[in-house]
């Protein structure tokens, strides 16, 4: 006989196997559905890191760049031509205030390659116009010689050519001399102030005058008497043979010599205004000068002391002349200075 009791805990005990069977698949399709689940968030993590998205921003970034870029391009133009702006002021500050506009480098060596090309072009003008009347020039330098009795000789069959062109060439040079001051002046005029320009005017003036003064004082006085002691050296044994070549080129060179020597006022006047001579030191000096312009006068005249005196005593008289305009010019400088302070 079976007991009713154990039938029932039997029963009992495979009722409850069989509901945990049933149990475990649930959770089994739990955790499916927690893996499902991850999967999905993992695809979507994968379709938001995915390339086609990461190829999008790529190009806005650089889109964004390139704008950057050509934001900052005009800004670094600008700063450019303002530092060529501020160049230009450091070179010359006061340039304004005489009126004038600054200039570079490049741009002086311009104006004066400009102003050397046309002194060129009027001296080869000069030179050809010159050749036309150059029988006449060359008998006219030719006087303080012929004057003495004597002929020049040509030694060559293009020294007739030559003869004329080196005096119409030397012709020409003294006859440009004043424009070649003028653009001189001209060239450093605008560093001078306005109220030193009028002073510059008359100094130029001055200048050429004592140049032509020179000249004159050399042609008029001093070469037809260095001519006849020069001459009277030549033993009476001996024929004198002198190249006509030879006297137009002495001739040229000891007019040119003696026309910038006799700038010597002008000379110191610049030195002083510039700062680098004063009256004490031209004072202090005024031995040394004098023995240097004795020698000069005797390395340039004949063994003579009237002809030495000739060329030496001008030149002191220059001297002393220089040594006035210097001391002029430190006391008008010191009376700007006083007005300015008060």
């Amino acid at each position: 006989m079976v007991n009713p009791l154990e039938d029932k805990k039997v029963k009992k005990k495979s009722s409850d196997l069989t509901e945990k069977k049933q149990k475990k698949p649930a959770k089994a399709a739990k955790g499916d559905s927690k893996k499902v689940i991850e999967k999905k968030t993992a695809k979507k993590g994968a379709v938001k890191s995915s390339p086609a998205k990461k190829k999008e921003t790529l190009p806005a970034k650089t889109k964004t760049k390139t704008k950057i870029v050509k934001k900052k391009s005009p800004d670094k133009i600008t700063p450019i031509e303002h530092d060529e702006s501020n160049e230009l002021e450091v070179i010359d500050p006061d340039a304004s205030q005489r009126g004038d506009t600054p200039m570079t480098v490049v741009g002086h060596l311009d104006e004066f390659r400009s102003r050397i090309l046309i002194v060129l072009g009027v001296l080869i003008t000069l030179t050809f116009v010159n050749f036309y009347f150059s029988e006449h020039i060359v008998n006219y330098i030719n006087k303080p010689f012929l004057s003495t009795g004597n002929k020049l000789n040509v030694f060559k069959l293009t020294s007739g050519f030559i003869i004329r062109l080196k005096a119409s060439a030397g012709t020409a040079i003294l006859m440009t001399f004043p424009l070649i001051i003028f653009h001189v002046w001209r060239y450093i005029v605008p560093a001078i102030d306005k109220k030193e320009r009028m002073f510059s005017r008359i100094s130029i003036i001055a200048s050429v005058f004592l140049f032509y003064s020179g000249v004159a004082f050399v042609f008029f006085l001093l070469l037809p008497l260095m001519i006849e002691i020069l001459l009277s050296f030549i033993p009476s044994e001996m024929l004198s043979t002198i190249g006509a070549d030879d006297y137009l080129s002495f001739i040229f060179l000891f007019c040119l010599a003696m026309g910038i020597v006799f700038e010597l006022p002008i000379i110191i006047l610049v030195l002083t205004k510039i700062g680098i001579i004063t009256p004490a030191f031209l004072i202090s000096k005024r031995k040394v000068a004098l023995i240097i312009i004795w020698i000069f006068a005797a390395f340039i005249t004949p063994p003579d002391p009237l002809s030495q005196s000739l060329v030496a005593v001008p030149l002191m008289f220059l001297y002393e002349v220089s040594i006035f305009i210097s001391r002029f010019i430190v006391i008008r400088k010191k009376k700007r200075e006083i007005l300015e302070r008060i």
